[in-house]
């Protein structure tokens, strides 16, 4: 990487266009497979991440901040969780409604007549999937995402879910499911915004640091469009970003 910086410059602006045309996103075995024969480091990997990552390409299981060593396969394990979750986890437990079906039999009777429209029925089935939500929020969890507003997007889906429920036959797999995919639709809404959110500043700061480069110090005025050129990014970019951070375009 030393002595090419214009060479590694644009094997950059290559990913970037190639993830362009990809809808935007790139999976980290093509981030890797573009920069194979530069044996960077891992410090400098990351950089490329951040890179992407402000240029508003989605690469995939990145987190910004969080370095390539982290996606090893033995960096996989489930974390642990917080003493707050732990303290949550236990309250909310505690607080659960306690109903049991004796068998395969009962417990598709019950669900047969909530989806008949058995209010009762509806209740107790209900009560009956409440720690099914918390065994799969648990399943599910992430370290950057509280156990609790899990489990409550869990209650959500299962709620809508028994609306969906028509037939006692696949009403296990279907509330299963629609929890798994509230959930997973929740923690992904929240990284994308993390990531909008990292990309904004991450072009802040970059227009800041165009402005001290240009000035060296000094006190002067810049037209966007001039800033638009030093550092290929779009007038309206620029005075989105301007408008964020109050000043005038």
């Amino acid at each position: 990487m030393q002595g090419d910086q214009i060479g590694f410059q644009k094997k950059l602006q290559e990913a970037v266009a190639f993830a362009k045309n990809n809808h935007n996103c790139m999976t980290r075995e093509q981030v890797e497979h573009f920069f194979a024969d530069w044996e960077l480091s891992d410090e400098q990997m990351k950089f490329v991440y951040e890179y992407l990552t402000m240029e508003q390409i989605e690469v995939e299981d990145y987190e910004p901040g969080v370095t390539k060593e982290l996606f090893s396969k033995d960096a996989k394990k489930k974390a642990a969780f917080t003493r707050e979750e732990e303290v949550y986890l236990k309250q909310y437990g505690e607080e659960l409604p306690r109903i049991t079906c004796e068998g395969e039999e009962e417990r598709m009777a019950l669900l047969q007549r909530a989806a008949d429209g058995d209010d009762l029925a509806r209740s107790q089935v209900i009560a009956l999937y409440l720690p099914v939500v918390v065994e799969l929020a648990k399943e599910l969890h992430k370290p950057e995402f509280f156990i609790g507003d899990l489990i409550q997007e869990g209650n959500v889906a299962l709620l809508l879910a028994l609306e969906q429920v028509t037939e006692a036959g696949d009403a296990d797999q279907k509330i299963r499911s629609e929890i798994v995919k509230e959930i997973t639709g929740f923690m992904d809404d929240m990284q994308a915004q993390k990531r909008q959110d990292h990309a904004v500043v991450g072009k802040v700061n970059r227009l800041k640091d165009a402005i001290e480069e240009l000035s060296d110090g000094e006190e002067m005025d810049f037209s966007v469009a001039e800033l638009s050129a030093y550092l290929d990014m779009s007038v309206e970019e620029i005075e989105d970003i301007l408008r964020l951070t109050g000043e005038d375009a």
